[in-house]
């Protein structure tokens, strides 16, 4: 039996689906001759993310500044890839500063249109800009992926998915909690309607990504926590030799366990939302790119109340834009790509001696270096 040792590479903004072919199918090793069974093959290949940057944090209570100045590093993983036959492919993902597996699944090619993938993965959701940038390894990332959804970024799942004028999927996940529920010992005052730990039904994911040459819509819808939540993302991705770009909108409707002023359960609607916008183009050895992101959160308010649309101190998650402007120096390719970066968040707060509205902001200098191979 001959041993294949392939090393692979693996982009720091991943364009392309993390459970379809590029991120370990049987299409990543050249096929067997057909008189002779399939040689085993493994795939290693890595990708890293460090970073220094100078912060100017003005989201404290008051206004208060904080400047600070470190060095990080934000990813360090290591892809494993291998086949156990011409249909069936193995995948795992170490996050080495992490010292855990972050993603770990199998995948089964059934016929040349239909691929199923069980296991640990990253999932579907909150569009284009999820699914091609790593949280990790961006050097920016908009608040509405930062509060980012309601499922954890990856989760146990079966994933089918059919090409049909791009790629159709459907996905089976384990089903959302919400772990920080204050939950007692009847569990009546659970926010998740799930009750925190009890499993009822797997969460579904529907995805569509078209295909139609360099434009690329995607539809993603989801239901959630006993099928009461659910999340609806609509957008487009243009992509060239030079450009890439990729515009996407969200809808998270989170209907919460809660008690009206009876005592009585109720459903507590709340709905977060959000815009993210990214450009890249590549000139010459210099790759420009811009975000933005915008974020909305429409909290639950009882009848006859107001909800005022404020952030917590030292925190974006009310409402809050993100404005992101940077480039990437292409000279030594994939394995050395250099990033210079600046970042501004800004939000509305309450200023706790006034009681008036205030804006507030933190700016992000960044110069990064991020690589794979």
């Amino acid at each position: 039996m001959k041993l294949m040792l392939n090393i692979a590479c693996f982009s720091s903004l991943y364009f392309s689906s993390p459970l379809l072919a590029a991120e370990g199918s049987a299409e990543a090793t050249p096929p067997a001759a057909s008189s002779a069974p399939t040689a085993p093959a493994i795939q290693i290949g890595a990708e890293y993310h460090f970073s220094l940057w100078r912060t100017d944090d003005g989201l404290a209570a008051d206004g208060k500044e904080v400047k600070e100045t470190d060095m990080a590093v934000k990813a360090a993983r290591i892809w494993l890839k291998g086949k156990l036959s011409d249909q069936i492919s193995w995948n795992v993902l170490y996050r080495a500063e992490k010292s855990a597996l972050e993603r770990y699944w199998l995948s089964n090619k059934v016929n040349d249109n239909l691929d199923v993938s069980i296991g640990l993965q990253k999932l579907k959701i909150y569009g284009w800009g999820r699914r091609l940038a790593s949280g990790a390894n961006s050097p920016i990332l908009g608040q509405l992926l930062v509060l980012n959804p309601s499922l954890p970024s990856d989760s146990m799942a079966i994933d089918i998915v059919y090409k049909l004028a791009g790629t159709l999927s459907l996905t089976f996940i384990k089903d959302y909690y919400d772990t920080k529920a204050p939950c007692g010992l009847n569990r009546d005052d659970c926010k998740s309607w799930n009750k925190f730990d009890q499993q009822k039904q797997p969460a579904i994911n529907f995805e569509w990504a078209g295909s139609f040459g360099s434009v690329q819509p995607l539809i993603q819808y989801g239901v959630y926590d006993i099928g009461k939540s659910s999340i609806l993302t609509a957008g487009m991705r243009f992509k060239m030799d030079n450009l890439e770009s990729h515009a996407d909108y969200t809808v998270d409707t989170r209907l919460a366990r809660g008690k009206d002023s009876a005592g009585l359960v109720e459903e507590q609607k709340e709905t977060v939302s959000g815009m993210v916008i990214y450009g890249e183009y590549k000139l010459g050895n210099v790759s420009p790119f811009l975000l933005v992101s915008t974020l909305g959160v429409e909290q639950f308010t009882a009848p006859g109340g107001t909800q005022t649309k404020i952030n917590t101190d030292g925190k974006i998650d009310d409402n809050g834009q993100t404005l992101g402007l940077g480039a990437f120096f292409e000279h030594w390719g994939s394995i050395y790509r250099p990033y210079t970066a600046v970042s501004r968040i800004s939000g509305k707060y309450k200023n706790a001696a006034t009681a008036a509205e205030e804006d507030r902001s933190r700016t992000d200098l960044m110069v990064g270096l991020v690589g794979k191979f």
